[in-house]
């Protein structure tokens, strides 16, 4: 049987790790800031914040654009339900 103990440090530990990937998208969102004049993204600055991060830059891309996860995985369902 589980240490109620270890629970509570478990849930302690996931909870820092949410705040603590939320401080990174936060910090992400304005690294990867459309340039003010342009408008544009900043050249270079997705593949420069996936190295920084390690997470890999369709994982950063869906961090700063939560739209851009929630269409692509409608995209994935859509796609399995036309191979059934």
């Amino acid at each position: 049987m589980s240490d109620p103990g270890d629970e509570r440090e478990l849930a302690e530990a996931v909870e820092a790790l949410r705040a603590a990937e939320e401080r990174v998208a936060a910090a992400l969102r304005a690294f990867l800031a459309r340039d003010p004049v342009t408008g544009r993204p900043v050249h270079g600055r997705i593949g420069r914040a996936a190295d920084i991060t390690g997470w890999g830059q369709q994982r950063v891309k869906e961090t700063v654009t939560p739209e851009l996860a929630v269409r692509r995985r409608a995209q994935r369902d859509d796609g399995k339900e036309g191979r059934r």
